[in-house]
Protein backbone atom coordinates (compact mmCIF):
# COMPACT_ATOMS: atom_id res chain seq x y z
CA UNK A 1 0.00 0.00 0.00
CA UNK A 2 3.12 2.26 0.95
CA UNK A 3 5.28 0.92 -1.89
CA UNK A 4 4.56 4.12 -4.38
CA UNK A 5 6.34 6.89 -2.66
CA UNK A 6 3.68 8.70 -0.34
CA UNK A 7 4.49 9.84 2.49
CA UNK A 8 3.00 9.07 6.10
CA UNK A 9 2.58 12.04 8.21
CA UNK A 10 -0.26 10.97 10.68
CA UNK A 11 -0.76 7.08 11.14
CA UNK A 12 -3.68 5.42 13.22
CA UNK A 13 -2.51 2.01 13.67
CA UNK A 14 -4.41 -1.69 14.16
CA UNK A 15 -6.03 -1.89 16.76
CA UNK A 16 -5.88 1.76 17.77
CA UNK A 17 -9.44 3.53 18.36
CA UNK A 18 -10.02 7.37 17.97
CA UNK A 19 -13.07 8.96 18.43
CA UNK A 20 -13.83 12.97 17.26
CA UNK A 21 -12.67 14.93 14.33
CA UNK A 22 -9.14 14.02 12.70
CA UNK A 23 -7.78 17.33 10.53
CA UNK A 24 -4.16 16.99 9.20
CA UNK A 25 -1.84 18.94 7.29
CA UNK A 26 -0.10 16.15 5.16
CA UNK A 27 -1.15 12.63 4.87
CA UNK A 28 -2.83 10.05 7.04
CA UNK A 29 -3.06 6.53 7.32
CA UNK A 30 -5.86 4.66 9.48
CA UNK A 31 -5.62 1.00 9.74
CA UNK A 32 -7.79 1.13 13.49
CA UNK A 33 -11.23 2.44 14.03
CA UNK A 34 -11.87 6.53 13.71
CA UNK A 35 -15.23 7.66 14.78
CA UNK A 36 -15.63 10.97 13.07
CA UNK A 37 -14.78 12.87 10.40
CA UNK A 38 -10.96 12.80 8.93
CA UNK A 39 -9.51 15.71 6.97
CA UNK A 40 -6.22 16.03 5.37
CA UNK A 41 -4.41 18.25 3.01
CA UNK A 42 -2.55 15.91 0.84
CA UNK A 43 -3.98 12.27 1.51
CA UNK A 44 -6.26 9.78 3.04
CA UNK A 45 -5.61 6.49 3.19
CA UNK A 46 -7.89 3.91 5.32
CA UNK A 47 -6.01 0.20 5.10
CA UNK A 48 -7.52 -2.82 4.56
CA UNK A 49 -8.21 -2.93 8.91
CA UNK A 50 -9.03 0.35 8.88
CA UNK A 51 -12.55 1.15 9.98
CA UNK A 52 -14.36 4.85 9.49
CA UNK A 53 -17.78 5.90 10.55
CA UNK A 54 -17.80 9.85 9.05
CA UNK A 55 -16.73 11.82 5.91
CA UNK A 56 -13.45 11.51 4.65
CA UNK A 57 -11.99 14.77 2.89
CA UNK A 58 -8.52 15.15 0.94
CA UNK A 59 -7.52 15.46 -2.59
CA UNK A 60 -6.56 12.02 -2.81
CA UNK A 61 -8.30 8.90 -0.68
CA UNK A 62 -7.83 5.12 -0.35
CA UNK A 63 -9.91 2.79 0.42
CA UNK A 64 -8.69 -0.14 1.71
CA UNK A 65 -11.20 -0.56 4.58
CA UNK A 66 -14.63 0.18 5.23
CA UNK A 67 -16.66 3.69 5.31
CA UNK A 68 -19.69 4.39 6.95
CA UNK A 69 -19.85 7.97 5.64
CA UNK A 70 -19.10 10.26 2.30
CA UNK A 71 -16.00 10.51 0.44
CA UNK A 72 -15.12 13.83 -1.41
CA UNK A 73 -11.68 14.11 -3.45
CA UNK A 74 -10.62 17.08 -5.03
CA UNK A 75 -8.31 15.05 -7.55
CA UNK A 76 -8.99 11.44 -7.13
CA UNK A 77 -10.68 8.11 -5.11
CA UNK A 78 -9.44 4.96 -4.67
CA UNK A 79 -11.26 1.88 -4.03
CA UNK A 80 -9.16 -1.48 -3.49
CA UNK A 81 -10.64 -4.81 -3.87
CA UNK A 82 -11.47 -5.42 0.27
CA UNK A 83 -13.07 -1.39 0.07
CA UNK A 84 -16.20 -1.08 1.79
CA UNK A 85 -18.56 2.40 1.57
CA UNK A 86 -21.49 3.03 2.51
CA UNK A 87 -21.99 6.51 1.71
CA UNK A 88 -21.99 8.56 -1.63
CA UNK A 89 -18.16 9.35 -3.44
CA UNK A 90 -17.47 12.71 -5.33
CA UNK A 91 -14.35 13.27 -7.08
CA UNK A 92 -13.15 13.83 -10.61
CA UNK A 93 -11.37 10.49 -10.67
CA UNK A 94 -11.97 7.04 -9.80
CA UNK A 95 -10.31 3.91 -9.55
CA UNK A 96 -11.96 1.09 -8.22
CA UNK A 97 -10.75 -2.84 -8.18
CA UNK A 98 -12.96 -5.77 -8.60
CA UNK A 99 -14.49 -6.78 -5.23
CA UNK A 100 -14.87 -3.32 -4.06
CA UNK A 101 -18.41 -2.77 -2.58
CA UNK A 102 -20.25 0.94 -3.11
CA UNK A 103 -23.47 1.59 -1.27
CA UNK A 104 -24.10 5.42 -2.15
CA UNK A 105 -23.36 7.94 -5.08
CA UNK A 106 -21.03 8.15 -7.00
CA UNK A 107 -20.46 11.94 -8.64
CA UNK A 108 -17.46 12.14 -11.05
CA UNK A 109 -17.36 16.20 -11.27
CA UNK A 110 -14.45 17.62 -13.27
CA UNK A 111 -11.86 19.44 -10.07
CA UNK A 112 -12.92 23.05 -10.33
CA UNK A 113 -10.72 25.54 -12.05
CA UNK A 114 -7.30 26.99 -10.11
CA UNK A 115 -7.44 30.36 -9.90
CA UNK A 116 -4.83 31.58 -11.71
CA UNK A 117 -5.76 28.95 -14.75
CA UNK A 118 -5.94 30.88 -17.97
CA UNK A 119 -9.42 30.74 -19.86
CA UNK A 120 -8.88 30.81 -24.08
CA UNK A 121 -11.57 32.56 -25.64
CA UNK A 122 -12.16 32.26 -29.63
CA UNK A 123 -14.07 35.33 -30.73
CA UNK A 124 -15.90 34.83 -34.15
CA UNK A 125 -15.44 37.73 -37.03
Amino acid sequence: MFGNGAKVDTLVGQGAEFKGNITVEGSIVIDGRVEGNVAASERVTLGTHGNVRGNLSAPEVVVGGKVQGNISCAERAELMASAQVLGDIRAPRMIMADGAQVSGKVGMEPAAPAENAIELRIAKK
